[in-house]
This record gives C-alpha cells, sequence and structure tokens, in this order.
C-alpha cells in the first residue's frame, strides 16, 4: 500500500491554498522586484542574522 504524505495540515482544501497563491503570486513577486521590497528584504535578513546570533536556551 502506497499512501501519499499529506503535507497540508492547516485543515484548509489544498484546492483552496493553491487558488489563494495563484491570486497572490503576482502582487508578491510586483512588491519583491520593487525598490521597497528589495529594501524590507534585506532588513529582514538582518534581522534573521541578529536572531541566528542570538543564544538558544535550554
Amino acid at each position: 500500500m502506497n499512501k501519499k504524505k499529506k503535507s497540508n495540515k492547516s485543515g484548509y482544501p489544498d484546492e483552496a491554498i493553491k487558488t489563494l497563491a495563484r491570486c497572490f503570486y503576482p502582487s508578491m513577486v510586483e512588491f519583491f522586484n520593487s525598490e521597497e521590497g528589495q529594501r524590507e528584504y534585506e532588513e529582514w535578513l538582518k534581522e534573521q542574522e541578529v536572531l541566528q546570533a542570538l543564544p538558544v536556551a535550554a
């Protein structure tokens, strides 16, 4: 028995998620290709570096 592994654990149907992704994708690409989007992405990367440098609490 080959069972497909379900990766969607949100409770929403896969088709609904795909439909939303198709709607948002063009706007997201446009934003991240803009100067503002590039600037925000760079800021986010810097924040991630700071977070990675923090010690992990046990």
